[in-house]
């Protein structure tokens, strides 16, 4: 006798740029886990495409209205930054689960209250964090985390993107109101997010620069970090909309291995490679992977969250632990703007980067435009 499998029912929120090109096509695939019960976007046209692309289902211009409706078990924020904590919240208190685009916020004051949503409601908000879930990346966590290739020694995380002057003609892009930061956040979080997870050990202190070299924007188009480990470990990071040879770039040095990914917009199995040398040389390790399946990312994050939410469990990456990369970011903007080496733990309420993830940026912009 077959066991139906439980099916979640799933709202997605913003029908239009991440939302209609990766969620709600992640809920559309997994039909035999999810229903898609409803669209929610401000958009009349746009919402209306969606629910014909992607329905049957029903569109609604209120979350609220849709919440008390349809009542789904996990809703999918997709919308621009400074809503997420609003919308987050409103969700979780109609009693469902939360897949939040990143960054999940823009400052430690607002994680702290979704997080204390969290406990309030007992619903879970998850960040996405789809690099985590790419081709190879659990492989390579695994392999770290078990001692495989020895202790991780060194790090790097570069995102090399362009972004023409074009890309912020979407009104919330760019301004410190509603994206709350530029390309070290919305473009390279999940590099760093990944290195972060990697590396196997709590960063403990970066020192940095961020800064609007060229875009007509608010928020820095770049910026390089150093970061040291709780283990001793080094990284660097390089965050920019600014190359014209783009690329992905991460590397674990650690004391056996060097593994490698090169890649663009989301990680493949076969773009990690693994590095010994011996007394014959330096090799390619051929056989440090099991095979893999093709991975759509963000799918294979809404499974996960999928089985977790079935037996009941508490998901990965819910907000405590996105708060950490979010802490991290924002110890980065904070070094930036002091000059200063930046301690993981020190910002705290009371300290105006708890408040803001680039709380010196707005000033930064300010005097930028004087000088114009």
């Amino acid at each position: 006798m077959t066991t139906l499998m439980k099916r979640a029912r799933i709202a997605v929120v913003g029908a239009g740029g991440i939302g209609a090109a990766a969620h709600l096509p992640a809920v559309t695939a997994l039909s035999d886990e999810a229903e898609l019960v409803a669209i929610v976007d401000l958009d009349p046209a746009r919402l209306a495409d969606a629910v014909e692309t992607f329905g049957p289902t029903r569109g609604y211009a209120d979350l609220g209205e849709m919440l008390a409706a349809e009542r789904p078990d996990i809703t999918v924020i997709a919308t621009p930054p400074h809503l997420h904590e609003p919308l987050s919240i409103q969700a979780m208190e109609a009693g469902s689960w939360v897949f939040c685009e990143k960054p999940l916020t823009g400052s430690l004051a607002s994680a702290d209250r979704i997080r204390e949503a969290e406990q309030r409601t007992g619903q879970w908000c998850v960040t996405v964090s789809q690099f985590r879930y790419s081709g190879g990346s659990r492989q390579v966590r695994d392999a770290l985390a078990a001692g495989t290739w020895g202790r991780p020694l060194l790090g790097v995380a570069h995102t090399s993107w362009y972004r023409g002057p074009d890309y912020w003609e979407a009104a919330w892009r760019g301004k410190f109101r509603t994206e709350f930061a530029g390309a070290t956040t919305s473009q390279a979080h999940h590099a760093i997010d990944l290195l972060l997870w990697l590396m196997d050990s709590p960063w403990e202190q970066v020192a940095a620069y961020a800064d609007t070299l060229s875009r007509p924007i608010e928020v820095e188009d770049a910026s390089v970090a150093s970061v040291r480990f709780r283990s001793g470990a080094l990284a660097t990071m390089l965050s920019t909309v600014l190359s014209h040879n783009q690329e992905t770039r991460l590397q674990v040095m650690a004391e056996d291995a060097t593994v490698d990914l090169h890649t663009l917009y989301m990680p493949l199995l076969d773009e990690w490679s693994v590095r010994r040398t011996d007394a014959d040389g330096t090799r390619v390790v051929e056989d440090w992977a099991e095979p893999e399946e093709p991975v759509q990312a963000h799918r294979a994050q809404l499974a996960n969250i999928l089985a977790h939410w079935r037996d009941g469990r508490q998901p990965e990456l819910t907000c405590a632990e996105a708060r950490e990369t979010l802490e991290f970011l924002t110890a980065l903007y904070k070094s930036s703007a002091v000059g200063a080496p930046v301690t993981r733990g020190e910002i705290a309420a009371g300290d105006p980067f708890y408040e803001a993830l680039d709380a010196a940026g707005p000033a930064r912009a300010e005097a930028k435009h004087a000088l114009r």
